[in-house]
């Protein structure tokens, strides 16, 4: 039996005590499941665990250890997924969400042998991402799924709107069907990762706010020895920006709710951003030792001296 450590940053997200529920009603038993969460709101959302611990450790437990910030306290994503990470407690697994998700019957148990079938490929240190499915919310505020008929992987390609790497060293990222017998990706999907738990050792860099979180996550972990591929079938569902109507979603953004504390911070992360690629910095919440910047560029496809995407591989 293995253990789990589940990462969660949530910002005045209503979906966050149905994704931790969800969760525990579908995890398999055969794995220990630990929760790291970190819970922004502000006074009156009044969201909290409807869902309690259970178990006892080596017999399919659950825990769930939550630190609740009122904002303006502790904004910004990676700040968030600090904190949640401050609760990983030498778990053999980490997966790292968003706290709007629902799962499928025995996720974790799926989740392991996907990570122990890229083992006995010969990959030394799998790191598993794919944009999810999505799932979306009936007139009752039910979740409805929206699986694949056919599971068919995708890889990050970042071909949508080049100009964007150019003017910020911040890649648009969208999914591409990945053609057959690729199993690399190159970027990460923040939503959904899943690997090994020394994943908690790349500490969440709390300057970064939001937009450059994903690439960021990836040549970090790149650069620390980690091997990004994609998943082999589906085990979780996200809620996108869908077009539904607030008052079914209540998704709830920290730049609308405070555009001005956002608007710094938004400049910092991506000054932080441009500091990390462009001086290719190595250490503290910046890249690894295992492999160099030279080596995620040529993986990924991405130029941080020439602002050049570069993406040409499978």
């Amino acid at each position: 039996m293995a253990s789990i450590f589940v990462q969660i940053p949530s910002y005045r997200d209503h979906e966050l005590p149905a994704t931790v529920c969800d969760a525990l009603a579908k995890m398999s038993y055969q794995h220990d499941i630990s929760f790291g969460i970190h819970n922004c709101q502000l006074p009156g959302d009044d969201i909290h665990m409807a869902c309690a611990s259970h178990g006892s450790k080596g017999h399919g437990a659950a825990e769930i250890c939550m630190h609740t910030s009122t904002a303006p306290d502790n904004l910004g994503l990676q700040r968030s997924r600090l904190i949640a990470n401050g609760f990983y407690r030498g778990e053999d697994y980490y997966l790292q969400l968003d706290a709007h998700m629902r799962f499928v019957r025995d996720w974790d148990a799926k989740l392991v042998d996907m990570h122990q079938h890229y083992k006995r490929l010969g990959i030394a240190k799998p790191l598993i991402s794919m944009y999810p499915p999505a799932y979306t919310l009936d007139i009752n505020g039910q979740a409805v799924l929206h699986p694949n008929e056919t599971f068919y992987a995708t890889r990050i390609s970042f071909a949508e709107f080049p100009d964007k790497f150019t003017d910020t060293l911040i890649p648009s990222q969208q999914a591409t069907a990945s053609p057959e017998g690729c199993v690399y990706t190159s970027s990460v999907s923040g939503g959904f990762i899943f690997t090994d738990g020394s994943f908690a050792e790349i500490t969440p860099n709390p300057l970064i706010a939001f937009w450059g979180e994903e690439i960021l996550i990836a040549a970090r972990a790149f650069t620390s020895g980690f091997d990004l591929v994609t998943a082999t079938e589906d085990t979780v569902f996200h809620l996108y920006h869908s077009g539904q109507p607030f008052e079914l979603t209540r998704r709830h953004h920290v730049w609308n709710d405070f555009p001005a504390e956002f608007a710094a911070m938004d400049t910092n992360s991506k000054a932080e951003i441009q500091r990390i690629f462009s001086d290719r910095v190595i250490g503290d919440g910046a890249l690894g030792t295992v492999r160099t910047l030279d080596q995620f560029e040529e993986f990924a496809g991405l130029d941080f001296m020439s602002r050049q995407v570069t993406q040409v591989w499978c």
